[in-house]
């Protein structure tokens, strides 16, 4: 072996023995399954900078678009939050939200615990009462964003709740409702109301439609008429007197179609008033307005 080769061996051999010290030394990332732990995510996906002289929480702020709360929070700072020269400082990433119909700063900031100012920092351009449905804004990486889904998620739901009880049919008759919608004690259901009115009053369409059935094949309802309205509604007028309209007619909201009496199963002047949506009886008094 000539003395080129030997001096190559205890080179390498020397090399070798300096990484595995320095090795020893370095704080690598602990990584499981490919992923970093949590604590090394956060620190490893935030931005590190040196503090300068004059650097306050304040101006960090400014300049980076950061929550104060925020840069307290993620560096552990306590109080009174004086800042060293020449240490690090993370500046953590925020989350990203999309602007719903109906939010504002004060929504957003309630449904996601954070406050309207964490916001503002974060957004150094936002237009409070010109916010744009769909754009996105930056807000606080502790902000609980999904809370702010469950709220919209609620709201949907309670919309429409709202919209399947909007009241978008009129009184048919006046008088004295004696007999609610559902099951009674009795064991008998109801599937409208049952409205008291002196004979011969009239009887209105609640809704504009047309007269799909007129007549008093079912002995217990008497006189009847059935309209169809649009969306899959419809309405029954039941106990008539006197018939007014047609089969076919076309109606108009208020349009009288009969008058009140005791045809039927029943023993005094009343109207039994129906509403139906896709054939499932609902109850009246949810959808009536005068």
């Amino acid at each position: 072996m000539n003395f080129n080769k030997i001096i190559v061996i205890i080179s390498y051999v020397i090399l070798t023995i300096i990484i595995s010290n320095c090795a020893r030394n370095i704080n690598f990332p602990k990584i499981e399954d490919g992923v970093f732990t949590t604590k090394d995510a956060e620190y490893y996906n935030s931005r590190k900078i040196k503090i300068i002289t004059g650097d306050t929480l304040k101006s960090i702020s400014r300049k980076y678009s950061v929550s104060i709360r925020e840069l307290i929070r993620h560096n552990n700072l306590k109080t009174p939050y004086i800042l060293k020269p020449g240490k690090t400082l993370l500046i953590p990433k925020g989350k990203k939200y999309k602007i719903r119909k109906g939010d504002s700063l004060y929504k957003i900031a309630e449904c996601s615990n954070i406050s309207i100012e964490d916001i503002r920092q974060r957004n150094k351009y936002i237009q409070e009462k010109k916010l744009k449905i769909g754009n996105i804004i930056k807000i606080p990486y502790f902000a609980e964003v999904d809370k702010c889904k469950k709220v919209a998620n609620l709201k949907k739901q309670k919309n429409k709740k709202n919209a399947q009880t909007k009241k978008i049919f009129r009184w048919p008759v006046d008088g004295k409702v004696i007999a609610t919608y559902g099951v009674k004690t009795s064991g008998r259901r109801n599937d409208g109301i049952n409205i008291r009115a002196p004979y011969g009053s009239p009887v209105r369409a609640s809704r504009d439609g047309k007269v799909i059935y007129r007549g008093n094949e079912l002995p217990a309802w008497g006189n009847l008429i059935l309209v169809k309205h649009n969306n899959g509604w419809t309405t029954a007028y039941a106990h008539l007197d006197k018939f007014f309209v047609k089969l076919g007619s076309e109606l108009k909201t208020g349009d009288i179609l009969g008058s009140v009496g005791k045809t039927g199963n029943v023993f005094e002047y009343q109207l039994h008033f129906q509403v139906r949506k896709k054939s499932k009886p609902l109850d009246p008094l949810k959808y009536l307005y005068k």
